[in-house]
């Protein structure tokens, strides 16, 4: 890590310390339930953006491996490959029905498989591809054709990540 990568790791750093102690600090006068939940949120993601990046988990930004290592808790050893094996192959198609949907502006398809990439990339804890498929659902609804060069790359490339990930069974630590 170089100098200004060292600086900029350092700001960010200081930065989600920063929201630690204000999420601490507003804690004690927040008076309904919905405000101390609402507060949760903010610290789980604070949590979220304060861990390091893993390694194996290259291509997505913000990725929680302790999800998926929870999904292949529940279903055992003998079913986490038929898991994984259904992961990949759901992601696949969703990536193809996404590249249709963008290339032919078919805005019932981007619904259809953003929804679908919101729910998979949830239970799987990557939280990047979860917030870009969640724009891509919003951006569908509203038919929006100017605002998908600017979200579809990422959305592929992240989306990429995630199956190269799960079909390479190379988990991140905390996963299995």
């Amino acid at each position: 890590m170089n100098r200004s990568d060292r600086i900029a790791s350092d700001l960010r750093d200081a930065a989600l310390a920063d929201l630690q102690r204000a999420a601490a600090a507003a804690r004690p006068y927040l008076d309904t339930p919905d405000q101390r939940a609402d507060l949760e949120l903010i610290e789980d993601a604070v949590a979220r953006l304060s861990r390091p990046r893993t390694p194996d988990a290259r291509g997505l930004r913000d990725f929680d491996p302790s999800r998926l290592g929870h999904l292949l808790d529940l279903t055992g050893p003998e079913l986490a490959r038929e898991l994984l094996q259904r992961l990949v192959e759901d992601l696949t198609a969703t990536q193809e029905t996404l590249d249709i949907g963008s290339t032919t502006a078919d805005w019932k398809r981007l619904r259809e498989g953003s929804h679908v990439l919101i729910s998979l990339s949830g239970s799987v804890g990557a939280y990047s591809l979860q917030g870009m498929a969640e724009s891509l659902n919003a951006t569908a609804h509203r038919q929006d054709q100017e605002a998908l060069p600017a979200l579809m790359p990422a959305i592929n490339a992240e989306l990429l990540a995630l199956i190269a990930l799960v079909r390479a069974n190379k988990l991140p630590d905390g996963a299995a």
